[in-house]
């Protein structure tokens, strides 16, 4: 598990440094303070040469179309749209071990080697192929450097062949990524949920979901995978005489399914939850925390969730006080000046901040 994160030049981070990460994390802040960025910057960390991670943020976040321009569709994840600083994502483990992710926008390889021919220190080839002057001269690199300090290079470039273009990637190795999941209030997962379900239900691990659902639909007796038009959907039974969809029994339990499915499904990874309180009432919201708290336990999944509502921080810090191990902390994000920074509360400092009525949204 990550004990601390480091994310420079990323959105409107800066330099913001996370310490003291538990397994299970609740991220606060006001509005436009960047929660939902850092889980993004998290989630690029753990895919350290995967680049379809970057433009799939963006589409997450309604951006859908975009030119095939490096610096269009990644731009707008560097601090200020400024790529001349390289984004930076750093984490330590609980054993000291350190990771890296460097990504940068700079001149191909090929423009690089044509700059030193100028400068006389080397010649290109007479036949070059197909060359177009439509902007392929940017290459986004992602430089990893493992647990064990190993390096690692991923390139993306623009492919002009004179008809279309596209998007390239080099990989030098392949990286065994960390398991990891994003969860997001704008996106329905009712195909990864139904892959999600298949594999507990075929390692006998699916009644464990039955009971966590029961916490939010006490008439819910069964869960099938049924196909439903073309696609195959979970269904329950709660005694109408068939079974239903189960996003048709409310947005609350639509949206537990979805998250203790992913933690299930991601063990020794991170879990990553968007605005967590959405869709729940205010008086379920500890069992819910409850239920993530024991499947994240289980399954040795780290979890960090985002919220702006002070119901789901003391639901959370109650749920985690009757735990045998209270593995859990806020870090709220604020913005002083030009930077944002992070205050850590655990078990101590959290129920002194709720019992004083102060801010920790």
């Amino acid at each position: 598990m990550m004990h601390s994160f480091h994310v420079k030049n990323f959105r409107g981070f800066r330099d913001l440094k996370i310490e003291n990460l538990k397994r299970v994390n609740l991220i606060a802040g006001m509005n436009n303070v960047g929660k939902t960025a850092l889980l993004e910057a998290v989630f690029l960390h753990l895919g350290p040469d995967n680049p379809e991670l970057g433009l799939r943020i963006n589409v997450m976040r309604g951006i859908e179309q975009f030119k095939m321009d490096l610096e269009e569709a990644w731009g707008n994840l560097f601090h200020n749209f400024d790529t001349n600083d390289a984004i930076e994502l750093s984490s330590l483990d609980e054993k000291g071990h350190s990771r890296k992710l460097t990504i940068s926008l700079s001149a191909q390889e090929s423009q690089r080697l044509l700059s030193a021919s100028r400068n006389g220190k080397s010649k290109l080839p007479r036949t070059m192929g197909s060359v177009t002057t439509a902007g392929n001269d940017i290459e986004l690199r992602m430089q990893y450097q493992d647990r064990k300090g190993k390096p690692y290079l991923t390139r993306l470039f623009v492919v002009d062949d004179g008809t279309r273009r596209s998007f390239q990637v080099k990989r030098e190795h392949h990286v065994v990524p960390i398991p990891g999941v994003l969860l997001t209030t704008r996106a329905r997962f009712l195909r990864e949920d139904a892959e999600r379900f298949s594999k507990l239900e075929a390692t006998g691990r699916g009644g464990q979901l039955l009971s966590v659902l029961q916490l939010l639909e006490v008439r819910l007796s069964k869960l099938a995978l049924l196909v439903a038009g073309t696609e195959p959907a979970i269904h329950g039974d709660v005694g109408v005489g068939r079974l239903l969809p189960l996003p048709l029994l409310g947005e609350g339990i639509a949206r537990l399914l979805s998250i203790v499915l992913a933690i299930a499904n991601t063990p020794n990874g991170v879990v990553l939850i968007d605005e967590i309180e959405t869709g729940f009432h205010h008086t379920v919201l500890k069992n819910v925390w409850t239920a993530i708290g024991q499947a994240a336990s289980q399954s040795n999944t780290q979890i960090i969730a985002t919220t702006h509502n002070r119901e789901c921080i003391q639901a959370a810090h109650d749920a985690f006080a009757e735990m045998e191990a209270y593995d859990f902390a806020l870090h709220r994000l604020d913005r002083i000046g030009e930077d944002i920074e992070a205050v850590s509360y655990d078990k101590e400092s959290l129920a002194a901040a709720m019992r004083a009525e102060l801010e920790v949204r």
